[in-house]
């Protein structure tokens, strides 16, 4: 599967797309482990696409996660949000967009927001996955 890394809609010019700037806090916070395997959970996806282990569909969303404690994952709280792009014959592209580290079992309900904003704004035509208009 492509994986095709989002910028945020009011920022297209931003240096870095979402997750890449998410990854650099959490590495400055000493969270090595969890941008570790949030790596791992991105590189399954990119190999076995809709077969990865980490894959889950979030109930009456149009948002995925990789959970890195999901269908006998490795235990500990990364999570990657993101949503498909294209369906049909061929496998979609994974729009990813943001990820969290936590222990608690809820998602952020503000990082699902910003993966809401970003598929809108990608319906809408802005190229969230390029920079610029």
């Amino acid at each position: 599967m492509h994986l095709r890394l989002a910028r945020d809609p009011q920022h297209l010019t931003a240096p870095n797309p979402i997750i890449i700037e998410e990854f650099l806090v959490f590495e400055a916070a000493g969270k090595q482990e969890g941008v570790a395997m949030h790596i791992k959970m991105l590189a399954d996806l990119h190999e076995k696409g809709r077969d990865s282990r980490y894959l889950e569909k979030m109930k009456s969303l149009p948002i995925w996660e990789l959970k890195s404690a999901s269908r006998g994952g490795e235990k500990g709280g990364a999570r990657v949000y993101l949503f498909m792009i294209g369906s049909g014959e061929l496998e979609p592209d994974a729009g990813i967009v943001n990820c969290e580290i936590k222990e608690a079992d809820a998602p952020d309900g503000g990082k699902l927001e910003t993966v809401l904003e970003v598929l809108d704004a990608f319906q809408r035509g802005v190229r969230v996955f390029r920079g610029g208009k």
